[in-house]
């Protein structure tokens, strides 16, 4: 049995054979991975996850000084190793590749399975139309998308029918604690969606990026009380039905909803 969780130098993790989120072609990593842990510990999108690229972590965890570039580079190189020879050598489509390390040496670095990435390219792209001082940021996270998008927040699948009856032409931006496959339901009927926990491979945050949701995951300073159906970030607070705005590119979260243009 392969494990993961067997020392501070032992990890699991999820690959993308190349990003979605950018515009370089070829084998270019992007993922996430959790220290000490098991391969459902990440897709489950119950753990804070690490970014795999130094690159990455510039872009998106900013509150971060690991990666497994940095960290682990002789895992990292090893990865880039199998992907090229499954996209180069065996004329594979891009992959998304699960894996787990016993330590740092690439010996002890095991591919557990490999399937074709559902993730693509972005090939749209939107932005909101008033400048960034113009409007009200409240939080940041991971994006998912290359889209913006204004809705009403909704914590459940009676709210977001209840705002679907009550304002049919508006957006509803579903808000979660976390992304557990429990919640994919939810994320087909949503338009936007925003965690307090989980990665960039999760089950869910995959599914709504590959269903052309705007996500943000992991988004700091998210507190989300599904009891009352009231959140807070970083102070401020919202109740369902309140106007928000979500980045999906630069992963920024603004009170109130705005104009959009596509790009």
């Amino acid at each position: 049995m392969v494990l993961g969780n067997r020392s501070a130098r032992s990890g699991t993790g999820v690959i993308f054979t190349s990003s979605p989120f950018n515009g370089c072609a070829g084998i270019n990593l992007y993922g996430d991975f959790a220290l000490c842990s098991q391969g459902e510990d990440v897709v489950s999108g119950l753990v804070n996850t690490l970014p795999i690229s130094e690159s990455q972590r510039k872009r998106d965890y900013r509150d971060s000084s690991l990666s497994l570039e940095s960290g682990f580079p002789k895992i990292y190189q090893a990865l880039i190793h199998y992907a090229g020879r499954l996209i180069e050598e065996y004329g594979f489509v891009h992959q998304e590749i699960e894996f787990t390390f016993e330590s740092e040496n690439p010996e002890d670095l095991y591919i557990l399975q490999t399937r074709n990435q559902n993730l693509k390219k972005q090939t749209s792209f939107s932005s909101f139309l008033p400048a960034p001082q113009e409007m009200e940021l409240v939080g940041h996270g991971i994006g998912m998308s290359s889209a913006v998008l204004s809705g009403l927040l909704a914590f459940d699948m009676a709210d977001m029918e209840g705002l679907k009856r009550n304002c049919p032409e508006a957006k509803i931006i579903l808000v979660r604690p976390d992304t557990v496959p429990d919640d994919i339901p939810l994320i087909f009927v949503c338009d936007g969606l925003i965690t307090a926990k989980g990665g960039v491979t999760s089950h869910a945050a995959v599914a709504a990026a590959s269903v052309g949701k705007v996500c943000i995951v992991k988004c700091k300073g998210l507190e989300v009380n599904d009891a009352t159906k009231e959140c807070t970030i970083n102070g401020h607070r919202f109740k369902s039905g309140d106007p928000i705005s979500i980045d999906g590119g630069l992963g920024n979260i603004y009170k109130g909803n705005y104009e959009i243009g596509e790009i």
